[in-house]
């Protein structure tokens, strides 16, 4: 928004103070707020009034903090007491000449006591984005369990060799209790989050066309395969979380098969979207998933019984076998009103279970509460594999993309966030690197290092490649002569930091340094010491960095410099010894 100008105020201001990503509660006392000033209309310094809505004056006074710049506009930000959870507040803005306006609800005022002020009515505890104290931890390893492991005698005839290139109909044979005897391979790669794509009967190898949700696939095994599973995973400090394919049923999906054979007569008619009084298959007269794919029917859980169905199979598997969080597919395409009472209903059974959504693109609307802990962080896999693989954005480039990204979200949905580098929809990311490793440590640097859940890919850490659906799916490699163990043994170095160190549990992080050649950041702490990165090329970062707690060179492919990648430890947020302010940290 544009405000002011000749003739009326003392400076033009454009600005943008969003609901929902600007001013959000932390909990039932603090909201954080967000400023964004265009630099077009640079300011120097930003003050938030505030107090209660039914106070006649502003009670208290506070300086925001610069966080960044996205390029287009600089973020300013604070926390604020709410002690009666009821808030008005305005901002004072001072120009780069030291003038100051008031700004809030209203636009721009000359004083304090002219402004209109932004209201946030009333902190209510389903505002409030709560997620599992455990996550800070966490390092996932998603699995796609045809393509995992066999264990024991095969469950279903393989229609491929186990190192075959698959097709999309490609049968490996993989099972459950393959998974459970390798907990102990998991375990030791630093792994304490499993996610397995869809373990429910169906017909495909990756059963997101569900026939029986209430039924373990037969070609992966039983009931008591999972129970197993989830018990030993537990044993070994392992969480198990399943994928929820809500959105859609399979084409035998019994309920469907009843609508095909008695049409609106059908009390499962409403569970679907059909147009016209029968189904014809032939037309694909009904909504699917995608684009008229006739084996997979939309559903409709704003159908109350329908509702009732999936809540059923959503705690089904919690109450059972006391799995640990759910993956729902296609998350963004679900009816809303379905994902306040489903979090409300599974948190009463297990308050600490994990929800998390499938969407590829903006997704605050779900992070507001109400909904998901975080979702598939395909942005940030995005801005990663652009910088460290790709090298088609420089250190500023992805500083201002961060600055964007991070803000875009409260910040409490950073710690369940799954950081991702590819998975069973994309290529792999040795693949994405042209088989180049030294990349691909960075990329996994990075990605364990910024806040949120890293997420292998089967496989990845050992170097597996695979072009896009189908090729990604490769069964895992278990010979351990083709694994490549600079991979291996970096990602288990990184695990086990993001494990144990107590910055990485966090929500938070800080921009030191970010222009040409140098990319600093520090993930603060609250118990201990802070955490920096630096990715620098040819410089030297001062003494405290000469016992860094992980190292990695990886020569540039394009240009030739040696991009160097450092992790330390320091006291300071400011990184010790180097002050990355006065090199001139580009946002400033």
């Amino acid at each position: 928004m544009k405000n002011g100008g000749p003739g009326g105020l003392s400076m033009e201001l454009v600005w943008q103070h969003r609901w929902g990503a600007d001013v959000y509660p932390l909990d039932l006392s603090t909201m954080v707020l967000v400023l964004r000033v265009a630099r077009c209309t640079p300011v120097q310094r930003v003050r938030v009034h505030f107090g209660d809505r039914y106070k006649p004056d502003f009670q208290y006074c506070l300086d925001t903090k610069f966080y960044g710049s996205d390029g287009a506009f600089d973020y300013f930000t604070c926390q604020v007491a709410v002690p009666t959870r009821r808030l008005k507040y305005a901002f004072e803005v001072f120009s780069a000449t030291g003038r100051a306006v008031y700004l809030g609800e209203g636009g721009l005022a000359d004083t304090l006591d002219a402004v209109q002020p932004f209201q946030y009515p009333y902190i209510h505890p389903s505002r409030v984005l709560a997620v599992p104290d455990w996550v800070g931890h966490a390092v996932a390893y998603q699995i796609f369990p045809d393509r995992f492991a066999v264990g024991g005698q095969p469950l279903v005839r393989p229609s491929d060799p186990w190192d075959a290139r698959p097709t999309p109909d490609s049968v490996f044979g993989g099972n459950l209790r393959g998974i459970r005897d390798k907990l102990p391979y998991l375990s030791d790669l630093g792994v304490n989050l499993i996610y397995l794509t869809p373990v429910s009967q169906a017909p495909s190898n990756h059963k997101y066309d569900t026939q029986d949700y209430f039924t373990i696939d037969p070609g992966f095994g039983t009931l008591g395969d999972l129970q197993s599973l989830v018990q030993e995973a537990h044993r070994l400090g392992i969480r198990v979380v399943l994928d929820a394919v809500f959105n859609h049923s399979g084409f035998q999906f019994a309920p469907f098969q009843d609508v095909i054979a008695r049409g609106t007569a059908s009390p499962y008619w409403s569970w679907f979207f059909v147009q016209g009084d029968r189904v014809d298959v032939e037309s694909v007269n009904y909504e699917t998933f995608a684009t008229r794919l006739r084996h997979m029917p939309k559903l409709n859980l704003a159908d109350p019984s329908a509702e009732e169905y999936f809540l059923r199979v959503a705690k089904h598997y919690v109450l059972e076998c006391d799995i640990d969080g759910w993956r729902f597919d296609v998350a963004n395409e679900i009816d809303p009103h379905f994902w306040p009472r489903l979090r409300s209903e599974l948190r009463a059974i297990k308050p600490d279970i994990l929800l998390v959504g499938e969407i590829w693109h903006d997704s605050l609307p779900w992070l507001m509460g109400d909904a998901f802990d975080g979702v598939m962080n395909y942005p940030l896999r995005d801005l990663v594999l652009r910088y460290a693989i790709d090298e088609s954005m420089d250190e500023v480039s992805f500083a201002d993309a961060w600055v964007r990204l991070y803000l875009q979200y409260p910040r409490p949905a950073w710690r369940a966030m799954w950081n991702l580098l590819g998975s069973h929809d994309t290529e792999r990311v040795l693949t994405r690197a042209r088989g180049y490793v030294p990349s691909v440590v960075l990329a996994f640097a990075m990605l364990f290092t910024l806040p949120g859940i890293p997420m292998v890919y089967y496989g990845d850490e050992n170097g597996m490649e695979g072009e896009t659906d189908p090729d990604c799916r490769r069964g895992m490699i278990w010979d351990e002569t083709l694994w490549q163990r600079d991979l291996r043994k970096a990602v288990r170095q990184l695990a086990f930091l993001k494990r144990t160190h107590p910055a990485l549990a966090g929500d938070t992080m800080e921009l030191r340094d970010a222009k040409p050649d140098m990319l600093h950041y520090v993930r603060p702490s609250q118990i201990g010491p802070h955490l920096h990165v630096a990715v620098c090329k040819h410089r030297d970062l001062g003494p405290e960095v000469r016992s860094p707690l992980f190292a990695w060179e990886a020569p540039s492919r394009t240009s030739g410099k040696v991009r160097k990648l450092l992790i330390w430890e320091c006291t300071s947020t400011e990184g010790c010894g180097h002050d990355s302010r006065a090199d001139g940290f580009h946002n400033q």
